[in-house]
C-alpha cells in the first residue's frame, strides 16, 4: 500500500464486507421501488380504463384488483351492512346488488353516524346501472375477523369482510361475489364515495435505497480517513 495510506488488512476486510452488505440492501430497495412503481402505474391504468361488463359466470374466475365494473341490477335494501369503524364515526354502507350474473357487495360510500340504532338509508328501488371498482382484500387480525355479528338486518359490523358478508347472504341469495365493489361518485344510490386511493409507497423504498448508499459513502470515507491517520502515525513513530 501507499506510504500515505495504511488502513490495515483487518479493517479493509471489515469495510469490504460492510460495503457489499450496503450495496445488496440498496439494490434490494431499488428493486422493491421499481416493483411498487409498476404496481402503482398498473393501478392507475385500470382506473382510467373503460369499465368492463360482467361476463357470464364471473365467479369462476378471479377479477383483478382495481378493475372497473359496469353493473346493472337492483339494490337489496332489506339486507345491508353498516361498517362502523370509520374516521369521524361515519358509517360505510354496503348493499347487495342483484344482477343477472349474481349478487355483488356494493360499497355505496359513507354516511354520518346515526343518533341511535340503524340509520335510515334511502335506497333506489328501480333497476340501476352502476360503475364500481373491485377493491383489494385487506388482511384482518383474528380478533376483528371473528368478532360476533348481529343476527338481524341491517347488520352493524366493525370491519368490511366480503367473504363473511357473502356467507351471511347465501341463505337469501345465490352466487354472491366475495369482493367489495366501491362505487364511483355520481352513481345512483352513492353517498360520500369511498376513497379510491391506494398507496404502494415506492418513495419509501427509494428513500431507503438512498440511505443505504449514503451509509456506504460514509463507510468508505471513514476507511480513507482511518487509513491516512494510521499512515501518519506510523511515519511519526518511525
Amino acid at each position: 500500500m501507499s506510504a500515505t495510506f495504511r488502513p490495515g488488512w483487518a479493517l479493509t476486510l471489515q469495510v469490504a464486507a460492510a460495503l457489499v452488505t450496503v450495496l445488496v440492501l440498496a439494490s434490494w430497495q431499488f428493486s422493491r421501488a421499481l416493483e411498487k412503481t409498476a404496481l402503482r402505474d398498473a393501478r392507475i391504468a385500470k382506473l382510467l380504463a373503460e369499465p368492463a361488463s360482467v361476463a357470464a359466470a364471473p365467479f369462476a374466475a378471479e377479477i383483478e384488483d382495481f378493475t372497473r365494473l359496469s353493473l346493472t341490477g337492483r339494490y337489496d335494501a332489506e339486507r345491508q351492512f353498516f361498517v362502523v369503524n370509520r374516521p369521524g364515526g361515519r358509517l360505510q354502507v354496503v348493499t347487495p346488488l342483484r344482477t343477472a350474473d349474481g349478487v355483488f357487495l356494493v360499497n355505496r360510500g359513507s354516511i354520518p353516524p346515526p343518533g341511535n340504532g340503524a340509520p335510515p338509508v334511502p335506497t333506489p328501488i328501480d333497476e340501476v346501472a352502476l360503475v364500481g371498482v373491485v377493491w383489494p382484500i385487506k388482511p384482518l387480525s383474528p380478533m376483528l375477523a371473528q368478532a360476533p355479528w348481529p343476527a338481524g338486518w341491517p347488520k352493524q359490523v366493525r370491519t368490511l369482510q366480503p367473504a363473511r358478508m357473502a356467507a351471511a347472504l347465501e341463505s337469501d341469495h345465490a352466487n354472491v361475489y366475495e369482493r367489495e365493489v366501491r362505487l364511483e361518485a355520481g352513481n345512483p344510490g352513492v353517498f360520500q364515495a369511498a376513497s379510491l386511493a391506494w398507496d404502494y409507497s415506492p418513495g419509501t423504498h427509494w428513500g431507503y435505497a438512498v440511505q443505504w448508499l449514503l451509509i456506504g459513502v460514509a463507510v468508505g470515507f471513514g476507511y480513507m480517513v482511518i487509513g491516512k491517520r494510521r499512515a501518519r502515525s506510523q511515519r511519526s513513530d518511525g
